[in-house]
């Protein structure tokens, strides 16, 4: 779903080191990574099921989240992790409810009428809507 290139547009590559790095051999620790990214998902999926091609702002969201699960492992969760994480976590509620979109649909774009012609506020008799004593 999300990968280290994805995490170092938000951290630096130092940050993402020391991060997973639990027993302190100066190495990526990609296990760690993983896990943290496992947990994230889980996470997540407690609000919605995770699409296959998530939206611009839920994949954020995952990032986000996994870098916190990382910084918790650490102990370095900061006043504005724990804001941002209860951004995040409305976003998803919204996310939930419907009324954000989690999954980028089809690349289809909209229908242009063949004749090319202005529809907009036209009957379709093309004939002028009487419009008397609605004001």
């Amino acid at each position: 779903m999300i990968t280290n290139e994805d995490l170092l547009k938000e951290i630096s590559e130092q940050e993402l080191k020391e991060l997973s790095d639990i027993n302190a051999t100066g190495d990526l620790n990609q296990e760690v990574i993983d896990d943290a990214v496992n947990d994230a998902i889980s996470f997540i999926e407690s609000f919605i099921i995770l699409p296959s091609k998530p939206t611009p702002l839920l994949k954020n969201i995952l990032i986000d989240f996994t870098i916190y699960e990382l910084k918790k492992r650490n102990a370095l969760v900061s006043k504005e992790d724990k804001e941002n994480k209860k951004e995040n976590e409305a976003y998803l509620q919204k996310m939930m409810t419907g009324r954000l979109k989690t999954e980028i649909e089809g690349t289809s774009t909209a229908s242009i009428p063949e004749d090319n012609k202005s529809f907009a506020f036209r009957h379709r008799s093309n004939r002028k809507v009487n419009t008397k004593g609605f004001r």
